[in-house]
């Protein structure tokens, strides 16, 4: 998630009475902030003590925010395999890339958890002797798609296996197809993901298959896809892409709403694809937000926001285990008299408590590890068609590049 910056010097790409388009390198605060939003939605949805309150069960849902990174990933690792696509080691620098940055943290986690920790406690060692393989090949999610929960408070790993195995695929489909064809690979992904959850929704398979299967959660990544192709179009002007934002940020939040009206707990299977359009449409706001007028990109460019999505990595891989081991050891009783303080204190603690220690990691674990990204450049750079010339709003547009 920290990519490297480079100049490009702007070219023009084709010559048009409505827009114009051009290279632009650098990096999108916004989208640091986007991260550190999506992050403490899943802090409130996973920590429990929140939704204990009078009449905030709904907070629960918050865990939703994962599709939100979803959506980013799609976008910006789509749109460096376009920038990238034709470029000396291509395949090599994407996947060092992302070895670099996903593996380190995940797989010293995993050795705590399969090698250290049974160690104390014996009964561990059965179970992990079971199912290790499955974690260190990303394929939790569907190895233990019957499962209700994860063992060993590994839960939050079954969207990194999501992500994994379309990092696998999908920069060979990018490699070989043209952009049309990708365009139609993505809405069918989207399609898929929603025809499969409501196929086992109504043949009632166990939840995982419309949680955690892989298959049935591409919808938000493929929406990511799309608005990255989209982008890259000399079609797309900043009116048309601001119109299509609104548009997808409208409808998503009204199909979210009607689907549980209609649905009520079973809402999921049609609600996944809405929050997926919503959140995209969050994102193209976002990306052509400006910090310092309006109050989107001002909330999104701020400072804590910002480094909280810097180290929103450390957080979601850790946030499980600290929050169970905050249930098990540490009470707070002692503190608080009432149900309503105590759980607002937990809550509290348990927040603090993942982002110190994910600091910790970020500073001393992941960034000394990131530094060798630098032998493998991503050669990415973004094409956004600007608009026109007597816009107020004509300022260089700059990708972010870390991820």
């Amino acid at each position: 998630m920290n990519e490297g910056r480079y100049k490009i010097a702007p070219r023009t790409m084709e010559k048009t009475t409505i827009a114009k388009s051009f290279f632009v390198p650098g990096y999108i605060p916004q989208f640091d902030g986007l991260r550190g939003a999506a992050i403490l939605l899943v802090l409130i949805g996973h920590s429990g003590f929140l939704e204990a309150l009078p009449h905030l069960g709904g907070l629960q849902y918050a865990r939703f925010g994962v599709d939100l990174f979803f959506v980013l990933s799609g976008f910006l690792i789509t749109g460096i395999l376009l920038d990238s696509k034709g470029t000396e080691h291509y395949f090599r620098n994407f996947y060092a890339r992302r070895a670099l940055r996903i593996w380190p943290l995940y797989y010293f986690l995993l050795f705590l958890v399969f090698a250290v920790a049974p160690l104390f406690r014996p009964s561990m060692r059965a179970t992990a002797a079971g199912i290790w393989p499955a974690f260190a090949f990303y394929v939790q999610n569907i190895a233990l798609v019957r499962h209700e929960t994860y063992p060993f408070a590994l839960g939050a790993t079954w969207s990194l296996a999501v992500e994994e195995q379309f990092y696998l695929t999908w920069p060979l489909l990018v490699f070989l197809l043209r952009r049309k064809t990708l365009a139609i690979v993505s809405f069918l992904l989207a399609g898929v993901s929603l025809s499969l959850r409501l196929a086992f929704h109504f043949l009632g398979a166990a939840p995982g298959f419309v949680h955690f299967f892989t298959l049935s959660r591409l919808d938000a990544i493929a929406f990511g896809t799309l608005a990255a192709l989209w982008l890259r179009s000399p079609n797309c002007t900043l009116s048309r892409w601001r119109a299509v934002a609104y548009q997808f940020l409208g409808l998503g939040l009204a199909g979210i709403v009607a689907a549980r009206m209609l649905m009520h707990r079973n809402s999921s299977s049609v609600g996944y694809t809405f929050l997926a359009i919503a959140f995209t449409g969050l994102l193209g706001l976002a990306l052509t937000s400006d910090g310092r007028i309006d109050l989107l990109g001002r909330v999104l460019s701020s400072g804590w926001l910002r480094y909280i999505g810097k180290i929103s990595y450390g957080i979601y891989l850790l946030h499980y285990p600290i929050f169970v081991l905050w249930a098990r050891f540490l009470q707070t009783e002692t503190f608080c008299q009432t149900d309503v303080a105590r759980n607002l204190l937990a809550f509290a603690g348990q927040m603090a408590l993942a982002i110190v220690v994910a600091a910790i990691s970020w500073r001393l674990f992941e960034q000394p590890i990131l530094r060798l990204k630098e032998r493998f450049p991503s050669g990415s750079r973004m094409h956004w068609p600007e608009a026109e010339e007597s816009k107020s709003w004509n300022r260089a547009v700059v990708t972010d590049s870390r991820v």
